[in-house]
């Protein structure tokens, strides 16, 4: 999968990143290029079901498309620091090409990340690179709303009448 449209992602929302980590490429070239363009520490493994480092440990987690799986975006959400950012780009399905439809994108990483971007390439390369999809998503910062509940546990709603 190409690695520009993730390197795109990367500027538009960081200026230096100090601890990222990528999954599944098998390659010290992406590594090299990560810790190049925005800096900091870059972590590689390969893919797997459980990831060799502490809870709330990287900033960025940018995955190898390939590798995509319920699994692996847990993993990732665990080691991702509050508000941290998960990138990947896969390959859309098609009538011709395997790969994700929005949807089942949606459903694989919904219960951990926002999404904050699903980017295509413009319609002139879709001949040259075959169809992708980059998605930029961020860990689910959940917040107790402590003015919502009322005295008997209740959670308030603007829609119950009131007694």
């Amino acid at each position: 999968m190409p690695l520009e449209p993730i390197l795109h992602e990367i500027a538009a929302r960081y200026g230096r990143v100090r601890c990222g980590l990528d999954v599944g490429f098998g390659d010290e070239d992406v590594s090299r290029t990560l810790r190049d363009f925005r800096g900091g520490v870059w972590m590689s493994i390969d893919a797997r079901a459980e990831f060799p480092f502490e809870d709330e440990q990287f900033e960025i987690v940018v995955m190898n498309g390939e590798v995509v799986s319920r699994e692996v975006v847990r993993e990732a959400n665990r080691v991702l620091r509050p508000e941290g950012c998960l990138l990947f780009t896969v390959a859309e399905r098609t009538g011709s090409q395997e790969g994700f439809t929005l949807p089942a994108l949606y459903r694989t990483i919904r219960e951990g990340f926002d999404i904050l971007a699903v980017r295509r390439p413009k319609w002139w390369f879709f001949r040259r690179t075959g169809r992708t999809l980059t998605v930029c998503a961020r860990k689910k910062a959940w917040r107790e709303h402590k003015g919502l509940i009322r005295e008997g546990g209740l959670p308030f709603t603007p829609f119950r009448k009131r007694t």
